[in-house]
């Protein structure tokens, strides 16, 4: 079954740019459509985001500690799951650190720039996938 926003989730990232979006399509090697519909490209880039979580990890820093711990403990657990990593707070940001440096030295990146406004859907679509 293919991932599927929830309203209040996509009331949570409708601010974000299109162009953003665009071009974290685009790092996820997924050609986006000429005209984009925000929550339908995002709930295709979700998955994908998945599976770069479940290859690299995520690049977390300190400052995604608090969305990280408002998160369902199920949700967090299961997206902790998916990278191998444990599931508290803590040590998901100690691994995400060290996956963030090696962010650095890629150099642009929307992944870090975004994550924090896709934790949410992200943690539910680890959750639904287990």
């Amino acid at each position: 079954m293919p991932f599927a926003m929830t309203d209040a989730e996509a009331e949570a990232v409708r601010f974000l740019l299109v162009g953003d979006l665009v071009e974290l399509a685009v790092e996820l090697d997924f050609l986006p459509p000429e005209k984009v519909d925000r929550r339908q490209l995002l709930e295709q880039l979700i998955p994908r985001l998945l599976e770069l979580a479940q290859r690299e990890g995520l690049p977390f820093s300190k400052y995604d500690a608090e969305e990280l711990s408002e998160l369902p403990q199920d949700h967090r657990t299961a997206l902790a799951q998916a990278m191998g990593w444990p599931a508290d707070v803590r040590s998901m940001v100690k691994a995400g650190e060290k996956v963030y440096r090696t962010y650095r030295k890629r150099g642009s990146s929307q992944v870090p720039l975004l994550l924090p406004s896709l934790l949410t859907p992200l943690a539910r679509c680890a959750h639904c996938a287990s």
